[in-house]
């Protein structure tokens, strides 16, 4: 019992107050500064009612099939604003904020599914008045979504592009290949820590200068929009967003569906390992139509290491699906 009363003790309690206080004070902050960026920081595209909740559509150029990238986990429109203009110089052009990203409110409660996300896509582009046919562009974990959108709304879909795609099955295979650095062990730790982050405090870094953040933003953001860009990257909803994906991509297991004969294009990252390679070439066949191509340079965002060539490959697959 004296151990409770004595200097340990003490200083145990006076730690933990303070931690409690700083916690709190975290917080605050957090929650004021998301209210004052909400002010602040308007979409720069329309935002359509999904039933009580709203996505953020942003769609640039004119032109048929409509071009829609479906962004990896954490992707947002001005992540891929560059990406955007330079396509809709000879095409229509759309992106979107997944549930919980960018300017769009987070999903309702529960665990989702990719027939979740496609289902909110296919709402979305409806309610923003953006009509078939559709040439989707999917990259990372936006090509399990691109995918099951085509399975689910065939006749919706003109052609697909997959850039260095997420396979429903990854996390159990690199697993089993060994590579568990990238299975879902890893994943899971990736998003543990992602939502023990103390945002508060991470404002303050970023804020001030530091952090990884901060240099993502100068690399990839036009310098009119670092400010939002970082507002939206610093919500709460933003890293429960992340976490529930990271998680989802974790869990899934099985194999991707058929395609059919849809004109598909699967580009893939340089350098990559066996499985992944493996896994890619899959990938190209799930269609009757499909080919794989391998980059000589660049990595996972091949979009923005190696644009000239994503482009390229775009712009010659929207040629050749326009004169289907």
């Amino acid at each position: 019992m004296s151990l409770l009363k004595g200097p340990a003790f003490r200083r145990l309690a006076y730690a933990a107050g303070a931690v409690a206080v700083a916690g709190l004070a975290s917080a605050a902050y957090q929650e004021a500064s998301e209210a004052r960026d909400r002010e602040r920081f308007s979409p720069p595209g329309q935002m359509v009612d999904l039933g009580g909740r709203l996505l953020h559509v942003l769609e640039v150029g004119t032109g048929s099939p409509t071009v829609v990238i479906v962004p990896a986990i954490g992707g947002n429109v001005l992540d891929l604003l560059a990406f955007q203009r330079e396509l809709a110089r000879d095409m229509r052009v759309c992106v979107y904020d997944r549930a919980g990203f960018g300017w769009s409110d987070p999903p309702p409660p529960g665990r989702r599914t990719f027939g979740d996300m496609a289902s909110e896509l296919r709402q979305g582009l409806a309610g923003a008045g953006i009509d078939p046919p559709y040439l989707l562009v999917g990259h990372s974990i936006g090509g399990i979504i691109a995918r099951r959108f085509a399975v689910e709304y065939p006749g919706d879909v003109a052609g697909m592009v997959l850039i260095d795609s997420s396979h429903e099955d990854q996390s159990r295979r690199l697993r089993a290949e060994g590579w568990w650095r990238r299975g879902g062990a890893r994943t899971r730790w990736y998003a543990l820590r992602r939502r023990l982050r103390i945002l508060g405090l991470r404002r303050l870094i970023v804020r001030a200068g530091y952090g990884q953040l901060n240099a993502e933003i100068a690399r990839d953001i036009p310098p009119e929009l670092a400010a939002a860009a970082r507002a939206v990257n610093l919500t709460a909803r933003h890293r429960r967003a992340v976490v529930h994906e990271l998680l989802l991509i974790a869990r899934s297991r099985g194999q991707p569906s058929s395609l059919g004969n849809l004109p598909l294009i699967v580009l893939t990252a340089a350098g990559r390992d066996p499985t992944w390679m493996e896994m890619q070439a899959e990938l190209a066949s799930l269609s009757e139509n499909g080919t794989h191509i391998v980059a000589s340079q660049g990595g996972h965002y091949l979009q923005r290491d190696n644009a000239t060539l994503v482009t390229s490959v775009i712009r010659d697959h929207y040629a050749l699906v326009r004169s289907a």
